[in-house]
């Protein structure tokens, strides 16, 4: 019975320390010495570096350009910005301002060279249209300051351990970089100042909250590389910390708010649309809404509305948490530019609809051409293997045959108009071969190639 109630009371002890155990960051940390001269190679800026540097940075403008995810995430792959960045998080964390000072350099140089090798590529590409994806890197929001912040504690941790595995290329990708210095480089060539402000945000936003973790981590894990400062500069330098995020948290956290009314608008209006504006004889066929300016408008088609039949619509926005905005009705028959959008908006459907189909006939074309094709060549290899086989047997039976020919003859005859197609064998020999001989190959030819029009010809050299 005592046994039991000892057990019992080291129950919750056998489980704390289980937890600890199981998520200790010393279980598998690297040594010491080791993670200092990694963290300290990692932003080192050579040849090879920035070589890299410069193909990853092409390669994520022309993802961009295209519009291709696949093609992002292969330069992001490559990107080597997050040693530098790693190396400030180290450096602060260590107290090495010499270490940090270079690792700043580094970085700065390594995005002036990321931005200029993007710029000239947007500068000559023919394709000058923003695409999604670059405009995803425009408005950053806290979601992106999360994601750099879990990365970033993510890459520390990864960086280290005794057994490095794929944690870096993964924050690199989580990251992302590259992308918002592209951006910005395609906002300065063509004088988008918007573009080059927010991306150039996102990517110090990135930077920083990358950084951080680093700086913590390290400040837990204590390596015998950290210096020791008096507590005025430790106070100093982490004030200067604090307010850095605290200044660059911020504005994501409006942009963050600004991105989630404009989301729960649409979906109201998306809602308010589809319930309200049901009627018997006037159809909805285009709308388009404004958080910014409180409006929505719709096309009309259909029996005009009147006056109370409007009222009473707009009497409803409330309940769908639109308050305050001014529904604008565009009806046919009441301007000639309403005529002229329902026109438009129908002939974008029809030819979108005929694209579609475009698409999928010429899918199906080149399936079926390339299943001919393979078809074709299947029974040319097959045709080929038996005429050789053929060739073989008849050179073991009649040594003095030198070669044969097999093709397929086209042959027209004086009283027929039709030109027929039959198999046709040439048999060169070193001699005349007797009739009984001919007659014993043509026999066994035409019942080998299944054809009883068989074509044969004697030649002798």
């Amino acid at each position: 019975m005592d046994n039991i109630t000892s057990n019992a009371g080291n129950l919750p002890n056998r489980i704390k320390k289980a937890l600890i155990t199981r998520f200790s960051l010393r279980m598998d940390q690297a040594d010491d010495r080791e993670i200092d001269r990694n963290i300290r190679e990692g932003l080192e800026l050579n040849g090879t570096y920035l070589w890299t540097l410069m193909c990853a940075i092409l390669i994520a403008s022309i993802g961009l350009n295209i519009n291709s995810t696949a093609v992002i995430i292969g330069a992001m792959l490559i990107s080597p910005l997050m040693g530098p960045i790693m190396g400030i998080g180290y450096g602060v964390g260590i107290y090495d301002f010499r270490l940090i000072h270079k690792a700043l350099k580094n970085l700065a140089i390594a995005t002036v060279i990321s931005f200029i090798t993007s710029a000239l590529y947007f500068y000559i590409t023919p394709l000058n249209s923003a695409q999604s994806e670059l405009l995803a890197r425009t408005s950053p929001t806290i979601w992106d300051l999360l994601i750099a912040l879990f990365g970033g504690l993510a890459g520390i941790i990864g960086a280290t351990r005794k057994e490095k595995s794929n944690v870096i290329p993964g924050v690199a990708i989580a990251t992302a970089l590259m992308p918002p210095i592209c951006t910005a480089a395609y906002g300065f060539v063509h004088g988008n100042i918007g573009f080059v402000l927010g991306a150039f945000y996102l990517y110090l936003l990135n930077c920083i909250y990358i950084a951080v973790p680093s700086i913590l981590i390290v400040w837990f894990i204590h390596p015998v590389a950290r210096r020791e400062i008096n507590d005025k500069l430790r106070f100093r330098l982490r004030l200067f910390l604090f307010s850095t995020v605290f200044v660059s948290f911020v504005p994501s956290v409006f942009i963050a708010v600004n991105f989630v009314h404009n989301q729960v608008f649409d979906r109201n209006v998306s809602d308010f649309v589809s319930k309200e504006l049901v009627f018997s004889k006037t159809f909805p066929i285009d709308y388009k809404s404004s958080y910014k300016n409180k409006t929505i408008d719709v096309v009309l088609v259909g029996r005009q509305l009147d006056e109370n039949t409007i009222a009473e619509i707009e009497n409803t926005l409330p309940k769908y948490g639109l308050a305050g905005t001014r529904l604008i009705f565009k009806q046919v028959g009441m301007h000639q530019e309403d005529i002229n959008a329902i026109k438009t908006a129908l002939a974008k459907d029809i030819l979108a609809d005929n694209q579609k189909e475009a698409e999928k006939k010429e899918q199906i074309l080149q399936s079926l051409q390339a299943n001919a094709r393979s078809a074709e060549k299947k029974a040319r290899e097959e045709k080929e293997k038996t005429y050789m086989n053929m060739a073989r047997e008849i050179y073991i039976q009649y040594p003095e045959i030198n070669e044969v020919l097999f093709a397929d003859a086209y042959v027209s005859r004086q009283k027929d108009k039709n030109i027929d197609r039959i198999p046709a064998v040439v048999i060169i020999s070193k001699h005349t071969l007797k009739k009984d001989t001919r007659t014993k190959i043509m026999k066994w030819l035409k019942f080998r190639l299944e054809e009883d029009r068989t074509k044969m010809i004697f030649i002798n050299r």
